[in-house]
């Protein structure tokens, strides 16, 4: 682990990672403070949550772009310097708080987070050019957690500046300055993320679902498109889970003794160590199984975590549980990326693995809102049988396309 912390590729990647993800939480959670702010409240902090959603559907796109782009590194600073830029405009009349600049406001942001996925797409061509290959899982591990980590980091942040300022700008100053801080830490260590540049064929005869439709057989034994369902019907289980939690812990915490915000720290402090120590970890019984054992224990661990809250709401079982989901999405997620990308050609790198965001994203935000809409219309046991069910449906799935696929 320590010999890998000295590879001068991983230090600017994880450099550059940690001021762009503490600029993205800290705004994202005062741009919803902002909306919150105006009269019809609900409506704005809508226009809100689906503008931070959409643009992970242009994942397929994004990688397009990063595929054909000559002077990645180039760009690859340069993005992040243009997403300054944004902020800076941003700053200087948010404060004004009228509709039409608030959705000025939520377009520039929107733009940026198109930008960032951009920026990610190249990151990715970078380590499947830069990372030996027996190095990428714990590299893209080791880069999810430091994203993990300073996440919430990011959220406190924005909360304290506008619960010590009430300034909007300064927290558009501050996003900016942490573009240009990601930007410095590239350019210093631009030697080590350069990629040796290679004529690209056009967009049109590289058709990217075929390669999708063999890399997936050949390194999960599934097809395509059983093999993201489940990834799809997992993202729905476990991004709902939250949401769930925040609301069962309203009327579950008296019985836990402990309070309704200890309860929630508890349960984010775990996830993330769990999601953590899974990405950085090489050694557990976990990393000798294969991307479809991984899938069926990712799908078991939400799913243990349902039936838990609907018969044992135990702080320490639902601990356990969270843990588990963190754990093993901290490996699923590092390994699928890194054994793809052997068998993915390098010119098509950034639309693969886009193209797979896009897919398993784009269902999560729609599915984990009918949960949860279930929760408060008709109840809990209604929200997590629901929840289970669809892992059950997906733990089937997984095994009948997975035989169907070796026959």
């Amino acid at each position: 682990m320590l010999q890998l912390l000295r590879n001068r590729t991983l230090q600017t990647i994880l450099s550059a990672n940690f001021f762009t993800t503490l600029g993205v939480s800290l705004f994202n959670i005062i741009l919803l403070t902002y909306a919150k702010g105006f009269s019809n409240p609900h409506w704005f902090v809508s226009v809100v949550s689906v503008a931070t959603v959409v643009p992970y559907v242009f994942g397929g796109l994004t990688g397009r772009f990063a595929d054909q782009t000559q002077k990645k590194t180039n760009w690859l600073i340069s993005t992040k310097l243009v997403q300054a830029g944004l902020y800076l405009i941003l700053a200087r009349i948010i404060n004004q708080e009228t509709a039409w600049v608030f959705y000025v406001v939520v377009v520039i942001n929107f733009v940026s987070d198109v930008l960032g996925r951009y920026g990610g797409n190249l990151l990715t061509i970078v380590i499947q050019a830069r990372i030996a290959p027996a190095s990428r899982q714990q590299v893209m591990g080791v880069n999810s957690s430091v994203g993990t980590l300073i996440e919430p980091l990011g959220q406190t942040l924005g909360v304290l500046i506008i619960a010590q300022s009430h300034n909007y700008a300064l927290a558009g100053i501050i996003n900016a300055l942490t573009f240009i801080l990601a930007a410095g830490c590239l350019l210093i260590g631009r030697t080590t993320i350069k990629t040796t540049e290679t004529m690209v064929t056009s967009p049109q005869q590289l058709p990217v679902w075929p390669v999708i439709q063999r890399v997936m057989r050949n390194v999960t034994g599934m097809d395509a498109v059983s093999y993201l369902a489940n990834l799809m019907i997992l993202n729905v289980a476990t991004m709902s889970l939250d949401a769930i939690l925040n609301l069962k812990f309203i009327s579950l915490a008296p019985q836990l003794h402990v309070s309704y915000s200890v309860a929630i720290l508890l349960v984010n402090i775990v996830l993330i160590a769990g999601n953590v120590l899974g990405g950085v970890t090489k050694t557990t019984w976990f990393d000798r199984c294969s991307l479809y054992q991984l899938l069926l224990v990712a799908i078991l661990a939400p799913a243990l975590t349902y039936t838990i809250l609907l018969w044992w709401p135990r702080l320490t079982l639902i601990l356990v549980g969270m843990f588990a989901v963190g754990f093993i999405s901290g490996k699923l997620d590092p390994k699928m990326f890194a054994i793809m990308m052997r068998e993915v050609e390098p010119e098509l790198t950034g639309s693969f693995f886009g193209t797979i965001s896009s897919i398993v994203t784009l269902a999560a935000p729609v599915g984990s809102v009918g949960i949860v809409l279930l929760y408060n219309l008709v109840g809990t046991n209604a929200s997590c049988l629901l929840a289970i069910g669809l892992c059950l449906v997906a733990f089937v799935w997984a095994i009948y396309a997975h035989r169907s696929a070796s026959i």
